[in-house]
């Protein structure tokens, strides 16, 4: 048992106005074990219970003076794990429910035996143990937690930086290595490349609040942001033919944590896409009832949930049923960190569903501003030797850690590009705006303005939309990028022969090479003109055959391959060039018709885009191309 005894004895504080009890008590108890202190009013026992903690409190209700309940009630705020049984006599029993209302663990009618009391406090020891267990338990995982969620940032960052260095080292970009430690430095990166892959299986699980987060305050218009995840989402939704719906009719001024709040959107929105298989999903932003609130829905007319497995939704690594965990994938870690969130916000967040008809979010947050303003922009100066080497191509990079930045630094030491950093997403942007950079690298995890909205805001602005941009992270989230339109992803760790190569790729002078192959000419003759007309080389072939056998020869820059090709079909294209390992060729397939959950799998790893042929007319499947092209890293 935990005691408070010098030997080991449970110890009691018996709080009772009647003298033969407290005697009774004080004679009885010592006998079977227990240590005993006693009280006769309850001011005595609250002045005793500070001095010593006791393992148990014995208390009369109905006392002269400070009552039974209040001597409870104030034991407990300073003393929560003290355990204690409440003893009524003429009270009623309403009044000693009540008690155990207020924290007492149970209670006992008098007039009682010691052989009754006894039995009562011996169970009642055996919850404060079971309850310390518990919470020792909590604070164990809730320190493994903390612990994942540091190394996700202290740990795998500084060896993707390590890995960028060590392929410097053996480019001799420091100079030469002799035969020795050439082999010792290959050992090193062959040795990081296998720590890396152990760290990444464990940020598996970092996903999951550690109770680390800390909110970083900023002032700014909601439905700006609202209309910035629709934006983000919308090639996603679009591509499963469903309508996103944004109702905002005004502009709210909020005091938030911004890329929080857009995590919690995205989340939500996200979900909502995911398991709507036709139809809509909506977004409202609205100012709430209280004046300093605001309201946010989430609807959809997808799968929907059941009235049972509510309760589960915002539980960690809950998936509904092994057939959604099937078809749809995912950690079922997203609903339960968007909750925290809007806690950690003072917020509530409550749902609605019903079984293949949709399901609606409600998020209440406690954020208006009330009239507050953004801060100016703040100019960011450029650095001195840009001017002087103005005839070298300019690239940006925006990243938070100020080793990648000079990883990327040395990395173009040599080359005809003018390196630029910039350790935050407001000062990317501002930059961007004065120099005009060649090319743009960007980070995604970053504080205050994440790499998502940077990118949101250069590809909304006319004058910066056509830099090229190229993500170089340690989060995988391609789809979602190449449908912002960026020129390419690079994650880290990176090589500088990687990195080279596809700066490469953005040379004006650089004629990029596309490969089509259907087996309908008059797709393949109105695909050729738009390729054209973007500026590609263009080599058309009518089989999946050929295909094979051409890609074995040459890797281009763009593949653009139809699935449903008889005898040799597009999946079988792409399985028989797996082993090719292209690193630089971006593929679009076309299909008929709905493909299964694993299909979609199979080339959600292998390709960039997938275009929908449905019934439409070639002449339309080729503009839906058009519109795909910035996925496949047109020339700038």
């Amino acid at each position: 048992m935990n005691s408070t005894s010098s030997d080991s004895r449970p110890y009691v504080l018996v709080v009772d106005d009647e003298t033969g009890l407290r005697d009774v008590l004080a004679f009885g108890l010592p006998k079977r074990g227990f240590d005993v202190a006693c009280a006769p009013d309850g001011e005595t026992a609250v002045r005793l219970a500070k001095e010593k903690p006791f393992d148990l409190v014995v208390c009369d209700i109905m006392m002269p003076g400070m009552d039974g309940l209040s001597v409870l009630e104030t034991i407990k705020k300073f003393s929560p794990t003290t355990e204690v049984i409440m003893a009524t006599g003429f009270a009623t029993l309403e009044t000693a429910v009540e008690s155990m209302k207020k924290g007492a663990y149970d209670y006992v009618t008098k007039p009682y035996t010691v052989n009754n009391l006894c039995a009562i406090m011996e169970k009642a020891l055996e919850h404060r143990r079971l309850s310390a267990k518990v919470a020792q338990l909590e604070e164990v995982n809730r320190l493994k937690s903390e612990f994942i969620a540091v190394m996700s940032h202290e740990l795998r960052t500084p060896i993707a930086c390590t890995m960028g260095f060590i392929s410097l080292l053996l480019e001799g970009i420091y100079g030469e290595l002799n035969p020795r430690q050439r082999d010792s430095i290959e050992r090193v990166a062959r040795s990081n490349e296998v720590l890396l892959k152990l760290v990444g299986n464990i940020l598996d699980l970092s996903q999951i609040s550690a109770n680390r987060m800390r909110l970083s305050e900023e002032v700014f218009d909601l439905r700006e942001l609202a209309q910035e995840v629709i934006r983000t989402l919308e090639a996603l939704a679009n591509k499963k033919g469903l309508t996103l719906v944004l109702d905002a009719p005004q502009a709210i001024t909020v005091l938030a944590d911004h890329t929080k709040l857009k995590e919690i959107l995205l989340n939500l929105l996200g979900n909502s896409v995911k398991f709507t298989e036709k139809g809509r999903v909506a977004l409202g932003v609205h100012a709430g009832s209280g004046k300093e609130d605001v309201a946010i829905k989430v609807s959809d007319t997808g799968i929907g949930i059941r009235e049972q497995d509510v309760p589960k939704l915002f539980t960690e690594f809950t998936q509904l049923d092994s057939s959604t965990t099937r078809r749809y994938g995912g950690t079922g870690l997203g609903l339960c960190i968007t909750k925290k969130m809007v806690e950690l916000m003072k917020g509530d967040i409550r749902v609605e569903s019903q079984l293949g008809a949709g399901t609606t979010f409600y998020v209440n947050l406690p954020i208006q501003a009330n009239g507050r303003t953004q801060k100016e922009a703040i100019p960011v100066p450029i650095p001195d030797d840009v001017e002087s080497k103005s005839g070298k191509k300019i690239i940006l990079s925006v990243d938070d850690d100020p080793m990648v930045l000079k990883l990327l630094a040395d990395s173009l030491e040599g080359t005809d590009s003018q390196f630029i950093g910039a350790s935050s997403g407001e000062e990317g942007l501002a930059l961007a705006r004065q120099v005009r950079p060649h090319l743009i690298t960007l980070d995604i995890m970053m504080p205050h303005m994440d790499g998502w909205s940077v990118l949101q805001k250069l590809k909304s602005d006319p004058e910066l939309k056509q830099i090229p941009v190229f993500v170089v992270s340690i989060m995988d989230n391609k789809p979602l990028a190449f449908s912002l339109g960026i020129q390419d992803y690079l994650m880290k760790p990176f090589t500088r022969e990687q990195l080279l190569s596809k700066l490469n790729l953005t040379r004006p002078d650089r004629i990029l090479h596309a490969l089509i192959v259907d087996d309908d000419e008059s797709v393949r003759s109105q695909i050729a003109e738009v390729l054209l007309e973007e500026g590609y080389d263009i080599e058309a072939i009518d089989s999946g055959e050929l295909a094979i056998r051409r890609l074995n020869q040459v890797q281009p820059d763009l593949l653009l391959l139809d699935l449903a090709m008889p005898q040799v079909s597009g999946f079988d294209v792409l399985a028989a060039i797996e082993s090719l390992h292209f690193r630089e060729m971006s593929t679009i397939v076309m299909t008929d018709g709905k493909l299964s959950s694993d299909q979609e799998a199979f080339l959600q790893r292998r390709v960039q885009a997938i275009v929908e042929k449905k019934s439409s007319t070639v002449a339309d499947l080729a503009q839906r191309i058009r519109k795909t092209l910035p996925v496949a890293r047109k020339a700038a």
